[in-house]
């Protein structure tokens, strides 16, 4: 990796759409971290159509929904240089109209949807302010998004179906950054 590439990490790089995302952030350039949850094979595929388009990039693994694994993963990744860009990707496609939902579906998305958007962002965001430049984008991350959104009756806990803004904003204080 070169030293003035920006950093950049995918969560559900692995898929359709996080893929097309990974391949336009390496093209503009950026050093790509293509995240993948359990099929690592997919993420490296994507690294590899990188790779020989002339892009820099690098498959990893890890659950977003657990804590501990995220954060045994994004220590080592910024333990050298933050990541500069973050793309909130991963979602679940576990949907069902609201009177048919199961619990158990209803907290798979939100675990994953805000659980672990959670758990990748925080670590990551005082790294990026901390460089004086980062961008992050959170993207409705699945089909599921709308079983909170659009189809519930009730409405979704403050926030929990608007995604954050970006942590590290251009009026962020200079001393938010020392």
């Amino acid at each position: 990796m070169k030293p003035d590439m920006k950093r950049a990490l995918v969560t559900g790089g692995s898929g359709g759409i996080g893929a097309a995302i990974c391949r336009r952030l390496a093209a503009d350039g950026c050093y790509v971290y293509v995240h993948a949850n359990r099929n690592l094979a997919k993420a490296a595929a994507v690294v590899e159509e990188i790779c020989m388009s002339g892009g820099a990039a690098e498959a990893i693994a890890f659950d977003v929904t657990d804590a501990e694994a995220c954060r045994v993963v994004l220590e080592a990744l910024v333990a050298d240089a933050p990541i500069q860009i973050l793309v909130n990707n991963a979602g679940v496609h576990d949907d069902a109209v609201f009177p048919g939902m199961r619990a158990g579906q209803w907290h798979s998305v939100l675990d994953v949807s805000l659980n672990g958007f959670f758990h990748v962002t925080q670590p990551l965001t005082l790294p990026m302010i901390r460089s004086r430049w980062g961008a992050s984008s959170t993207s409705p991350p699945s089909p599921g998004w709308s079983a909170i959104a659009a189809r519930s009756t009730m409405p979704p806990p403050r926030g929990g179906c608007t995604p954050p803004p970006s942590p590290c904003p251009w009026n962020w204080p200079a001393a938010a950054s020392r």
